[in-house]
């Protein structure tokens, strides 16, 4: 695949990126479990305890997803490795390739099942209970 048309791809995901971003900040992309259950979904919160986080507010990130900076991490880690894998082969063929990978998709994993059990204990009462959806 010519260098060119490498280039165009990887902007084209960039610019995808930026879009869902910018829908995210902006909070106009509903929770679909939140939408179809009327229940808090394992993550509900995430967004808005990033925005906490980024706004210094850390009883905001406490109050609606303590683990999202970890998931954050590795998603942000998942979208590097994504945007090189489209840099040099003008596909995702090597996302989740080498020692990266295997700590991304372990640590998708974990902070997954924290976040599950997280879930069930603020449904237990802990943590000021569920999130608001």
């Amino acid at each position: 695949m010519s260098s060119r048309r490498r280039a165009f791809r990887v902007a084209l995901f960039v610019a995808g990126l930026s879009a869902i971003a910018f829908l995210l900040y902006s909070a106009q992309i509903p929770c679909g479990f939140a939408r179809v259950f009327r229940t808090p979904c394992p993550g509900c919160g995430s967004t808005r305890a990033m925005l906490a986080l980024l706004s210094g507010d850390l009883h905001g990130l406490v109050h609606y997803n303590p683990l999202a900076p970890l998931m954050t991490a590795f998603l942000l880690l998942l979208t590097f490795q994504a945007a090189t894998s489209v840099a040099a082969t003008g596909t995702f063929e090597r996302v989740g390739d080498g020692k990266i990978g295997l700590i991304v998709s372990r640590g998708v994993l974990a902070v997954a099942l924290l976040e599950v059990a997280l879930w069930v204990a603020r449904f237990a009462g802990f943590l000021g209970g569920p999130v608001s959806i």
